[in-house]
């Protein structure tokens, strides 16, 4: 081999290896000659990714169809109990069906009262109600619900009230209700409560004080039909309810009359709650006159209420409704109605509720309500005077409607109560009203307690007679007192000198046990006095006074009992009770409670009790009768009456 081959060789293979070794690039540093590095196999080439697909433009949701214009999302029509129940459900079912031929979706049904209606409107659980006219003025005063249509009947956009009797009740006119056995339809109906209730007083009868018993039938058939079984005298109902009772009752128009009619009424309301949509209002409307203008539609409304037909109506129609209830002092902003039972509470004062006095008596007010209003109740009895805020406190966290407190001691926790809780309505026995939100049950005991004094200073074989009292406070005293002055006024129309013991006016002071609970007292402060000669006592101390009552019918002396005939409540003793002072609790609780359930209540005054108005009086002489001296029977009857008519002063 030539010496320039041999170079040019030596030459290419360094290229070569400088090639392999770099790749190409500039060497920095010649590598080693002694081995050839292994050649490093290149990485397969990276695919390139595909390109994101763009995802799909998501659809905007179909827009919530409104309350009405779909069938998931109905109206809520309620119509109030004025007739027959199935009736006005089968026709509401109907109209159901006809609304939803023109794209209206309702559902509707039927309230339990008339203020039901009128709560679930202005609570918003119903958007649409069929309401009477003063229904429909409490759902507007209350909440801004609106009068949208009014009925048609008769061919009148207004209609009356009817007072209807039985043809054997005796009555032929309006004074002959006095006495009487009267149901009304519900406290929230104008034709069966308001005008008609109105229509008494415009003839001297106050439905309040004048009726015999007032009842609440719950619609204008069950009162007809009240009427027409003698369940009461007569009835409040509109013209004429009998009507669509005759099918049922053939003889219903011959056994039944009318005595009297109301003065125009505006017709009943369709209304809506506030805040519903416009839109839906206007198509709502609009579908309700086109069904009403064709036969088929004028058939339904007369099966729901008998109406012939619906009109555009306004709120400014309803202003006489709204007259004749201030009238009747029924407060539109704030009355409940009737929608479930009014709930009471009564707090009692020490001696438990069975006590055979006070609470008792005041208790059996609260259960006449129960027996005849829409009124449930219930007691918390007060162990010691600590029990009595927090009882009252227990009924104000369940809502009671009424909270009533018995007692003196009860006066300064249902004042602070009724202070903290100005909406909260109360009552309280003995004790005067000192809160714009609290009546007082007060009684001038005084006037009985006089006629006591004197009758058992007539009946003294001893010519002693004595009294005590629980606790030296004004509702005890007044007692105690009264009775000193009936013992002193015997004495000087009879020229007699009957002593007093356990009470004297000069010193306002007396003989008390300290308590209203212990018998062991009454008997122990009893056998004293009678070992004093004492045989006519008189104990001013609750439950006390059944051990004096023990201890006289050991003795067989004589007791004049206290608050309630206790001749009655405590039979056992019976043979020992001369008389009773009555203290009518019972029927001043029973008249706070309905003046609630009509929204007449008014705190801030104070019922009194009298001789005149029967809250007060003196009961009969029971085993006594014919051991009291016929003259001192006329004397009792002769300075009763001088003192209900003020000619005789007591106090």
């Amino acid at each position: 081999m030539s010496k320039r081959i041999f170079i040019v060789l030596t030459i290419l293979l360094l290229s070569v290896m400088v090639l392999a070794a770099c790749g190409g690039a500039q060497a920095t540093k010649a590598p080693e000659a002694t081995k050839a590095p292994a050649a490093t196999k290149a990485p397969e080439p990276t695919k390139a990714p595909e390109p994101t697909k763009a995802p799909e433009p998501t659809k905007a949701p179909e827009p919530a169809a409104k309350v009405g214009m779909s069938p998931d999302n109905p109206l809520k029509v309620l119509f109030v109990p004025s007739g027959e129940v199935e009736q006005i459900l089968g026709g509401a079912e109907k109209l159901d069906a006809a609304l939803a031929e023109r794209g209206i979706y309702t559902k509707s049904s039927v309230s339990t009262s008339y203020a039901a209606a009128i709560e679930a409107i202005c609570s918003g659980q119903v958007d649409i109600a069929w309401l009477a006219p003063l229904s429909y003025v409490l759902a507007h005063d209350k909440c801004g619900a609106d009068v949208i249509l009014g009925a048609i009947r008769f061919g009148s956009a207004t209609y009356n009230g009817q007072i209807l009797a039985n043809v054997d009740s005796g009555i032929n006119t309006l004074a002959d209700l006095k006495g009487k056995k009267f149901a009304f339809t519900d406290p929230a109906s104008t034709s069966g409560y308001l005008y008609p209730s109105a229509l008494m007083l415009e003839n001297g009868i106050n439905p309040k004080t004048d009726l015999g018993e007032a009842v609440f039938a719950g619609g204008h058939t069950s009162a007809a039909i009240a009427v027409y079984q003698g369940t009461v005298d007569a009835a409040a109902t509109y013209i004429d309810a009998r009507n669509s009772l005759v099918e049922r009752f053939p003889d219903i128009m011959e056994k039944t009359k009318v005595i009297a009619t109301t003065a125009d009424i505006p017709n009943d309301t369709i209304s809506i709650r506030p805040g519903l949509d416009p839109e839906v209002v206007a198509a709502f409307k609009q579908a309700m006159l086109d069904i009403v203008s064709t036969d088929a539609g004028k058939q339904i409304v007369y099966e729901i209420y008998e109406w012939d037909g619906i009109a555009d109506s306004n709120d400014s129609l309803f202003e006489p409704v709204r007259q004749a209830a201030v009238g009747l002092g029924i407060q539109l902003d704030n009355w409940k109605g009737v929608s479930v039972n009014y709930q009471v509470g009564m707090v009692t004062d020490l001696g438990g509720i069975d006590d055979k006095s006070f609470n008792q008596t005041a208790w059996k007010g609260v259960q006449d309500a129960i027996d005849k209003l829409p009124v449930d109740g219930v007691f918390l009895e007060s162990q010691q005077q600590t029990d009595y805020e927090k009882n009252i406190n227990e009924f104000i966290s369940q809502g009671k409607d009424m909270i009533i407190t018995v007692g003196f001691l009860l006066g300064d926790a249902t004042r602070q109560a009724a202070e903290a809780n100005p909406d909260q309505k109360f009552a309280i026995v003995d004790y005067p009203s000192e809160a714009p939100n609290i009546r007082g049950l007060l009684f001038n005991v005084a006037e009985p307690s006089f006629l006591a004094g004197y009758l058992a200073a007539g009946m003294s074989d001893t010519g002693v007679v004595c009294t005590y009292g629980g606790l030296n406070i004004p509702p005890v005293a007044e007692f105690m007192q009264a009775y000193q002055r009936g013992v002193e006024y015997y004495n000087a129309q009879k020229g007699a000198d009957v002593t007093l013991l356990g009470w004297d006016n000069a010193t306002n002071d007396g003989a008390f046990t300290g308590n209203f609970e212990s018998t062991d007292d009454g008997r122990r402060f009893a056998e004293n006095f009678f070992d004093e000669g004492c045989d006519v006592i008189f104990p001013v101390a609750g439950p006390v006074g059944l051990g004096s009552a023990a201890a006289a019918k050991d003795r067989g002396l004589m007791m004049i009992g206290v608050d309630t005939d206790q001749y009655v409540s405590a039979p056992e003793f019976g043979e020992v009770f001369v008389a009773s002072v009555l203290k009518n609790m019972d029927k001043a609780v029973y008249d706070t409670i309905k003046a609630m359930t009509r929204g007449s209540f008014a705190g801030g005054e104070n019922y009194i009790g009298t001789t005149a108005n029967g809250g007060v009086g003196l009961s009969s002489f029971h085993d006594f009768d014919d051991m009291v001296p016929e003259e001192l029977k006329t004397e009792l009857q002769n300075l009763s009456d001088m003192i209900s008519s003020g000619d005789l002063a007591v106090q």
